[in-house]
């Protein structure tokens, strides 16, 4: 695709091999992360490659060069996993790009009280993150409502 200056864009759950750092530079590279639990991921991605090697992969790549991003949803919310979502995003401060979304269509995520509120505040610190650190950032739509 490249050849015929086709830009491409990866998404992938697992490890990115560093043989796409040769190809196009306009290429874009991005793993999705919801967590650095190994044992979330054992249970919500039985057959994903684990959390650690994901980002590995990836930040090779970007210091070949290469464009990165990561889509970090769907985001649980506390009732389904308690976890320092500061930290999640510090393992990705390297990218050039991060996602972030709520999970949609579960009823678990529902009866977590003050969930608007939840995904608003997640989304405001995203924001902040990736302002302070220039880097470009996309919240998806319905993540951010009005409590």
């Amino acid at each position: 695709m490249n050849a015929n200056g086709i830009k491409c864009t990866a998404l992938t759950k697992g490890i990115l091999p560093i043989k796409l750092a040769e190809l196009s530079k306009e290429n874009v590279y991005g793993i999705t992360l919801i967590s650095l639990d190994e044992t979330f991921r054992e249970i919500i991605e039985p057959n994903a490659a684990p959390y650690q090697d994901r980002i590995n992969s990836l930040k090779v790549l970007h210091d070949k060069g290469c464009k990165t991003w990561v889509s970090i949803e769907p985001y649980p919310t506390p009732n389904i996993i308690d976890q320092n979502f500061t930290a999640i995003l510090e393992a990705i401060s390297f990218v050039d790009k991060i996602v972030f979304g709520r999970t949609n269509y579960n009823s678990e995520i529902t009866k977590y009280k003050g969930v608007k509120q939840y995904y608003n505040e997640l989304s405001k610190q995203v924001i902040d993150f990736c302002n302070i650190r220039s880097i470009e950032y996309h919240i998806k739509d319905g993540t951010i409502t009005e409590n």
